[in-house]
């Protein structure tokens, strides 16, 4: 038998130069970081729902708790993004916090900048889905473009809702 010519593309071959499972890998790498930011934005927003205080506190508290409650739903989306390309989701604090270049807030600040933090907050997250976005769309994974554009339109509209917020005071 002889060896094959390595000059023929064969259908177990790619004829690129980069192979398939590589950008695979890189849109469930992308899907771990988002995870891992979305995590901790999660919880910095429910600690901020947990302690607004002052005359906003009505208003924020529920719109605290509309984010976190879409985020938990997004995080299990996300995680399931990674489930379905045979990965493991980021699932330890300690590994969330490592892999995250969203920052938590230790402190309690007034309810303005708690809601400038989010809106910084949800600004980074949106860089970081349009991102994956094109390189999912690249990598033609039809199953990450539709969850990461419908991620960035709600992004989009809560940002808009709070700069809103932020002028009326």
């Amino acid at each position: 038998m002889s060896a094959p010519d390595p000059n023929t593309t064969t259908a177990s071959a790619p004829s690129t130069d980069v192979a398939p499972e590589t950008a695979e890998a890189d849109v469930t790498t992308g899907l771990n970081d988002l995870l891992a930011d979305a995590t901790v934005f999660y919880q910095k927003v429910r600690h901020y729902h947990w302690n607004v205080t002052g005359p906003h506190f009505f208003t924020l508290h529920e719109e605290f708790e509309a984010l976190y409650t879409f985020w938990n739903d997004a995080i299990d989306e996300i995680a399931e993004q990674v489930r379905s390309r045979g990965d493991r989701p980021v699932h330890t604090l300690a590994d969330v916090l490592d892999l995250a270049s969203l920052e938590e807030d230790p402190g309690t600040p007034a309810a303005e900048e708690m809601v400038e933090v989010v809106i910084s907050d949800l600004a980074a997250l949106d860089e970081q889905v349009q991102q994956l976005a094109e390189r999912a769309e690249a990598a033609d994974d039809t199953g990450a473009v539709p969850v990461l554009e419908d991620l960035s339109e709600q992004i989009e509209e809560d940002r808009w809702m709070l700069r809103a917020w932020l002028n009326d005071l």
